[in-house]
């Protein structure tokens, strides 16, 4: 079978269907390489999109609405593994949103993602629906990864870096794409191999055909089956979930602990359900 690869996207010139990642490669070969894709600190000036991302916090507010950031803080140092969502909380753009609002789409998925948080249907019936509503093809996608690059959360980097710089294992586990999520781990020097999410196929010519199923972020409980892999590789690790969603906080149990994150998007049921709650990283440090 003669492949050729674009950026983080598998191209199969048999007709069959690849996902959109492949496994041990570190970098890419196309123009539009994951490496040299621009990416930007919510705390340095971003003017090149005009879009709202997040909403100004100040800090008597941040202080209301944190739960127990002190305590949270003690969490992650006697955390081995952090493991972090990536849509509004390591970034503060929500990714499908923004690749359906750049394919001309955003309007009939807003809908379809109004009615899933109504509990009308599955998250995987609304991942489906939502992607035969985009239907991104790959030069779609490594357009959308050149032309809107994604804007990293006010104090992420220099909190992975912390991370990083006391040994402890960092997972991204998200709803959303490899491959719009593999150029992030790579600005933040988390490994591929450590990111468990959604994997998109794609016919020989490069037209949108379904997404991998197997996957365990493809469906409702995916990311405590997610957390439930790495506990199971590391069986003695104590685990803590970051995010801003409610399935966030359905990844504890197994997660020994979850920390919800407002610092983007502050979700009510989120909140009042958290017993540790941030508003910016910045509280962790």
């Amino acid at each position: 079978m003669n492949r050729m690869t674009m950026g983080s996207v598998r191209v199969a010139r048999s007709g069959n269907l690849l996902n959109d990642t492949f496994k041990g490669t570190t970098q890419s070969t196309s123009a539009a390489t994951n490496t040299n894709l621009p990416y930007a600190d919510n705390d340095q000036a971003k003017t090149s999109i005009n879009r709202t991302l997040t909403t100004t916090i100040t800090n008597s507010e941040m202080l209301k609405s944190s739960k127990k950031p002190e305590c949270a803080a003690n969490i992650v140092k006697q955390s081995d593994i952090i493991c972090f969502d990536v849509d509004s909380t390591v970034i503060c753009e929500e990714g499908i949103d923004e690749l359906a609002d750049f394919c001309g789409k955003g309007s009939e998925v807003a809908r379809v993602t109004k009615e899933a948080m109504g509990g009308t249907m599955t998250f995987q019936d609304a991942l489906n629906i939502r992607l035969n509503i985009i239907k991104p093809s790959q030069k779609q996608i490594i357009d959308f990864l050149s032309q809107r690059p994604c804007t990293l959360t006010k104090n992420i980097r220099a909190f992975v870096n912390k991370l990083k710089s006391e040994g402890k294992n960092i997972y991204l586990i998200s709803g959303g794409f490899h491959c719009l999520i593999d150029p992030i781990a790579d600005e933040l020097g988390i490994p591929r191999d450590h990111i468990f999410a959604n994997k998109l196929m794609f016919y020989f010519n490069g037209d949108y055909a379904s997404f991998d199923t197997t996957q365990p972020t493809s469906r409702s409980g995916g990311k405590a089956e997610a957390v439930s892999i790495i506990k199971r590789l590391n069986s003695n690790a104590i685990i803590t979930m970051i995010g801003d969603g409610a399935t966030d906080l359905e990844a504890s149990p197994p997660a020994n602990n979850v920390i919800g994150f407002g610092g983007n998007v502050l979700r009510a049921e989120v909140h009042q359900r958290s017993q540790y709650y941030i508003m910016d990283f910045a509280q962790l440090l």
